[in-house]
C-alpha cells in the first residue's frame, strides 16, 4: 500500500511521487522505508527526517527491520544495516544476479543469536547469523523461491521455528532456516503477503485477495477471520490484532 507523509528536506515534486513500502519501530523510532530512501521520526519531533541518503544515493527500500539502535533496510541486491539509528549505513551484497528483498525480519533473540532473515522475490530466503555482517542463501527444500513475508516463532530460542509466506503458500523452517517443507495451507488462498504468530502460537497470514486466515492450534487448518481483500501487513500483539485490509487498518480485541 502506497502512502504520501511529510518530510524534512524533500522537494514538494519528489515527495508528491514517493510512496512507502515499510514501516518499523524500534526504541523512541520509527522508521520508513520509501522510494527515495530511509525516513525517521521520533524522539520528540515532528515530521520526518531522510537518513539514508545523506550517506548514499537515493535508492528505493522495500523492506526495514529494527531492533534497539540496529537497523536493517532492504533494497535491490543488498541489506543495508545501521548500528547507531540510522546515523551511518553500511551495505553488504546478497548475490548475482542481485536480488530484490521484499521483506526482513529480526529473531526475537536477536541480541544473543545475531539472526536476521531477508526474502526476496525470485531468490529465496537469506540468512545471517553475523547481525548482518555476511548473508547466506538457505532454500534447501523451499520450492518456492517467491517469498513475501517471514516470521518468527515467539519462541524461536527454543524451537528454532521460521515461517516464509510465497506465492504458492508457506513454508516453514524448523532449523532457523537451513531447511524448509510446506505447511498445510489452502492453494486457492495463495499467494501470502504478511505472516504473524499469535502469543498464543497460532499463525496469521494475509494473502492478496482471501483476506486474512488464521490456524488452529495445531496449525492443520485454516479459517477465515477477515473478508475478502488484499492484507499487506498484519501484527500480532498480546492483546491486539492488527491488519491492513485493502486501505483501511483493521483491529481486533477478541483473539
Amino acid at each position: 500500500a502506497a502512502m504520501t507523509m511529510t518530510t524534512t528536506g524533500t522537494p514538494a515534486a519528489a515527495e508528491a511521487q514517493d510512496a512507502v513500502y515499510a514501516l518499523a519501530a524500534a526504541g523512541r523510532w520509527l522508521y520508513a522505508g520509501r522510494l527515495t530512501g530511509v525516513y525517521r521520526s521520533g524522539d520528540g519531533s515532528a515530521g520526518w527526517q531522510a537518513v539514508l541518503p545523506p550517506q548514499h544515493e537515493q535508492i528505493a527500500v522495500t523492506a526495514l527491520a529494527a531492533q534497539g539502535d540496529v537497523v536493517f533496510a532492504g533494497v535491490k541486491g543488498a541489506v543495508l544495516r545501521s548500528q547507531d539509528a540510522g546515523e551511518h549505513w553500511e551495505t553488504v551484497g546478497l548475490a548475482l544476479p542481485p536480488p530484490q528483498v521484499v521483506a526482513l525480519a529480526i529473531s526475537p533473540n536477536f541480541e544473543q543469536d545475531g539472526i536476521v532473515a531477508a526474502a526476496t522475490a525470485e531468490d529465496g530466503v537469506f540468512v545471517s547469523g553475523d547481525r548482518g555482517a555476511t548473508w547466506v542463501p538457505w532454500n534447501y527444500a523451499l520450492f518456492d523461491h517467491q517469498v513475501y513475508a517471514l516470521a518468527f516463532s515467539p519462541a524461536f530460542q527454543l524451537d528454532r521455528t521460521l515461517y516464509a509466506g510465497t506465492e504458492s503458500g508457506i513454508f516453514v523452517s524448523t532449523n532457523a532456516g537451513r531447511s524448509w517443507h510446506d505447511q498445510p495451507f489452502p492453494r486457492e488462498s495463495a499467494p501470502v503477503l504478511s505472516l504473524a504468530l499469535m502469543p498464543d502460537g497460532r499463525l496469521l497470514a494475509g494473502t492478496e485477495a482471501a483476506g486474512l486466515l488464521l490456524t488452529d492450534a495445531a496449525g492443520a487448518a485454516w479459517r477465515q477471520v477477515c473478508g475478502n481483500g488484499t492484507v499487506n501487513a498484519v501484527h500480532a500483539g498480546s492483546g491486539r490484532m492488527l491488519a491492513l485490509l485493502d486501505d483501511a487498518l483493521i483491529a481486533s480485541t477478541d483473539a
